[in-house]
């Protein structure tokens, strides 16, 4: 085990004063309207929303969770992250919903009730509803971040956990007020290009140690199959696997077709979207950067192995392995910079999306004759609002694993149902949506409470108590006036039970989505396995894994622009 060097050291503060000074560059701009602070002002271009998409994904807390699944449980670590790590929503926003979402010309979801229910008492329902599900949402992913942020920092510097999550929260919060989406994008094209960098190294790194005797010494090493095993005791609470699978991935798909992506900051990319057609742009993009993160993780993992750390606490195998001789002074300081770079990423996308619905859903709705001004200096204090509670809630955090389970298996089933039903079925209305959701949570934190539930029974009793009461509540209640069911329609456009005479004109274009939806899915699945392959030198699987993904990418690149 080395320390880190000097030259580590003025590597990450170059990063940390360059982020600042950028922030500070783009203030005036961010400033004018919230629309430019929180939309920036649909001006910014595809490829730089994609870069901040990858960023905004790749967090150190997620790494950590993966690397940790990685060396326990090989690669079917991979296959359980399809839990909420592997990010199955990406590819119902490039086969449909990035163009759904930037045809609603909206700036938040919670807005967008609006458009959907109308401007009565259940349309304004239906947004705060939405409004508050994100900020829970919003909270519960600051958590994440600082838990494992704290964790990884304090191996490095010369500061407690708590110290070190509160200066990466002060860093992240001041450049994020600052310059809004401008500065969180262009960041995160910044932040993309480090984080790339790295993943290279450790892929490289980690593909020349790896051997079959490194293999056998492997914790993991029985579940290195690029084909999921349906059944196996050996993975204990994840035995009936094909079970679990099934129901992951149905978890990811139903948060992409409910237009969420589980998180505030995935739709925000896609309404600063200049048109509808970028959608499929960014999201192809978003998917490939995207795909850097898993040799990175597996790197890690292999990495981890070699140097015989990790049995004792798998969540503190990443920084470790950040202080083996693996790396010489100054890569160690940019694989650093890196991952800060990947925490900042995703902390201020969260911060920046979160204080959004507070603007303009919960303050602007109240303050009518609101100032831009007013409404961005609102948008300030709504983020240090929420990274302090956020703050006071992460110091009791002990597994960033058992967090992350907590938020996709707990929070994210609460909401998911509702959240598709509005975009599929014209009868749904802002009553059930309400309805449904506040089932989800009170389910989701009485499940809690109780405990000793597998993730597939709480999975399957918070989404299936959420699907009830949205259908009930529903046809129990008036529904939303026929005008502003069919405007949202004209609008946006979506498939699913609306109104046949509607769907007449546009049924070409929603057999052409349903397609593209097979196709992106197995290309983001082929996309990030394809390095992994590599790395592990399987050539079989990498020779089977190339024909999927070229076959896949065809398919998306025929509508490159044609969406």
């Amino acid at each position: 085990m080395v320390c880190v060097t000097g030259i580590d050291y003025a590597i990450v503060a170059a990063y940390l004063i360059g982020l600042l000074a950028l922030g500070a560059y783009l203030s005036k701009r961010a400033s004018a309207s919230s629309e430019e602070y929180f939309l920036g002002g649909q001006k910014l271009p595809w490829w730089a929303l994609g870069a901040s998409g990858m960023s905004s994904n790749l967090d150190v807390a997620g790494t950590m969770t993966i690397v940790t699944l990685l060396y326990v449980y090989g690669l079917h670590g991979f296959f359980i992250e399809m839990r909420g790590g592997v990010v199955l929503p990406i590819a119902v926003f490039v086969a449909f919903m990035g163009k759904w979402h930037r045809r609603s010309e909206v700036m938040t979801t919670a807005e967008w009730m609006r458009l959907r229910f109308g401007h009565g008492p259940q349309g304004q329902a239906a947004r705060i509803t939405a409004a508050a599900t994100y900020l829970v949402i919003t909270v519960g992913m600051v958590v994440f971040f600082l838990g494992a942020a704290g964790k990884f920092l304090a191996v490095f510097l010369p500061f407690s956990p708590m110290q070190c999550q509160i200066g990466m929260l002060l860093i992240a919060l001041v450049y994020t007020m600052m310059s809004g989406l401008y500065g969180v994008v262009w960041t995160d094209v910044i932040q993309s290009v480090l984080i790339g960098g790295a993943a290279i190294y450790v892929a490289i790194v980690a593909g020349l140690e790896f051997s079959p005797a490194l293999a056998e010494q492997w914790p993991g090493a029985q579940f290195n199959d690029f084909f999921p095993r349906l059944f196996d005791e050996a993975l204990g609470d994840y035995q009936l696997f094909g079970l679990f699978l099934v129901f992951w991935i149905g978890k990811g798909l139903l948060e992409g077709l409910g237009g969420s992506g589980g998180s505030a900051y995935m739709a925000q990319r896609f309404y600063a979207a200049k048109t509808p057609d970028d959608g499929l742009k960014i999201g192809m993009l978003w998917t490939v950067l995207f795909a850097f993160r898993w040799p990175m993780v597996l790197g890690f993992a292999i990495l981890a192995v070699s140097l015989g750390v990790g049995q004792e606490d798998p969540e503190r195998a990443l920084p470790h392995v950040l202080l083996s001789d693996y790396f010489p002074a100054g890569i160690r300081g940019i694989v650093l910079a890196a991952m800060l770079a990947a925490a900042m990423s995703t902390f201020d996308s969260t911060i920046n999306a979160g204080a959004a619905y507070v603007v303009k859903d919960i303050w602007q709705p109240l303050r009518k004759s609101a100032s831009q001004r007013e409404l961005v200096v609102v948008g300030y204090v709504a983020s240090a609002l929420i990274v302090g509670i956020g703050l006071a809630l992460a110091l009791q955090v002990e597994s960033i694993v058992d967090v992350w389970v907590i938020i996709v298996i707990g929070l994210f089933p609460a909401f998911l149902v509702p959240f598709a039903l509005r975009w599929y079925w014209e009868r749904f209305n802002g009553a059930g949506f309400t309805i449904g959701v506040a089932a989800g949570f009170i389910t989701a934190l009485t499940v809690s409470f109780i405990g000793g539930l597998s993730e597939v029974a709480m999975l399957g009793l918070i989404t299936g108590v959420s699907l009830v009461a949205s259908i009930l509540g529903t046809l129990l209640t008036i529904p939303t006036p026929v005008d502003t069911r069919e405007a949202f329609y004209r609008k946006v456009r979506p498939f699913g039970l609306w109104n046949h005479t509607w769907k007449a004109e546009d049924r070409m274009e929603h057999r052409a989505d349903f397609s593209r939806l097979i196709a992106a899915l197995v290309w983001q699945i082929t996309t990030f396995l394809l390095p992994m392959a590599a790395v592990l030198h399987e050539w079989w699987a990498f020779a089977v894994i190339i024909v999927l993904w070229l076959l896949s990418g065809w398919r998306l690149l025929r509508d490159w622009k044609r969406v």
